[in-house]
């Protein structure tokens, strides 16, 4: 028997919570006794994949119904926060300058998708807090520190991305001021590892703070009948993304046209952030369309002792 890999660590805590609860210690076992091949760690890799496509929960008909709820909104709650990162990257790679080719009927896709995102994020963060609220305030009253914890952790992660993007603006006016900001050896060079870094800081912090609100959801164990407004905000949401991933689609395939003024790297970029639409707006519709029937599924009847 061999200790597990690092590697085999990582695709261990790959799978869904509800089904690392139920099968974790039987699967690790199963890394342990076998070898490190390659084709092993393939095989945990796919099977991550499909507990993830296709979930399983544990408990009676009432708890499987009330976790494919809570799994609908906190799926929908990722892909939100992908959304959201995607349509500020296609507004940097097309509207930062504005290219020569966003007007007419571009234009009116790109700002079809801005609407969408600020009427969206509007209800996510009203419907959003409402939902904090019914989290913390019982678990301040239990004193458990395992939900207030994540629940809080968005807060101070905000906190840090603004004070990194202060920092980030403060260098790019410093630099812009002084020099020319030509991607060239050395300077350019060091201007692209911050805007590199500054990335990669947002993407952790806002995943960072999807992560934690659904961890501190799951621990919470809301009521059904509360999540089953989440999960209808969360089909909201779904909408809000389709069209941002439709309108994103139009505008860059404008773009792509002639006199459209992209240039190759901004192509890339652009293409990259609806293609994170397009794949955050599948994700979305697959989750909520499970938890919408979730909800239309009958509510098991009450056991009665016999007469």
């Amino acid at each position: 028997m061999s200790t597990p890999t690092r590697v085999e660590r990582v695709l261990l805590a790959a799978y869904p919570p509800g089904f690392r609860s139920r099968y974790g210690d039987e699967l690790a076992a199963l890394v342990a006794e076998g070898g490190s091949r390659w084709r092993d760690r393939a095989d945990l890799a796919r099977g991550a994949a499909r507990a993830w496509m296709a979930p399983s929960f544990a408990g009676d008909a009432a708890e499987q119904r009330r976790a494919r709820l809570q799994a609908t909104t906190t799926t929908v709650l990722v892909a939100w926060c992908a959304s959201l990162l995607a349509v500020a990257g296609l507004s940097k790679s097309v509207d930062d300058p504005r290219l020569p080719g966003l007007h007419g009927a571009a234009w009116t896709a790109y700002g079809t998708a801005f609407v969408a995102l600020e009427v969206l994020a509007g209800v996510v963060i009203a419907a959003g807090f409402v939902c904090w609220v019914a989290v913390v305030v019982p678990a301040a009253r239990a004193r458990r520190g395992d939900v207030l914890v994540p629940a809080i952790a968005p807060a101070p992660i905000v906190l840090a991305w603004l004070g990194v993007t202060l920092l980030v603006a403060l260098f790019a006016q410093h630099v812009g001021r002084r020099h020319s900001v030509a991607l060239t050896w050395p300077r350019g060079a060091g201007v692209l590892a911050v805007l590199v870094a500054w990335l990669a800081v947002t993407l952790v912090c806002a995943f960072g703070c999807a992560a934690a609100a659904a961890l501190a959801l799951r621990r919470a164990r809301l009521s059904e009948a509360r999540l089953v407004r989440t999960t209808l905000v969360a089909a909201l949401a779904t909408v809000g993304v389709a069209v941002q991933a439709v309108a994103g689609t139009l505008c860059l395939v404008m773009l792509l046209g002639a006199g459209g003024g992209l240039a190759p790297r901004d192509a890339v970029f652009s293409a990259g952030s609806v293609a994170v639409l397009l794949v955050a707006s599948a994700v979305a519709a697959l989750s909520t369309a499970r938890g919408l029937a979730a909800m239309r599924a009958d509510p098991p009847s009450p056991v009665r002792p016999p007469a």
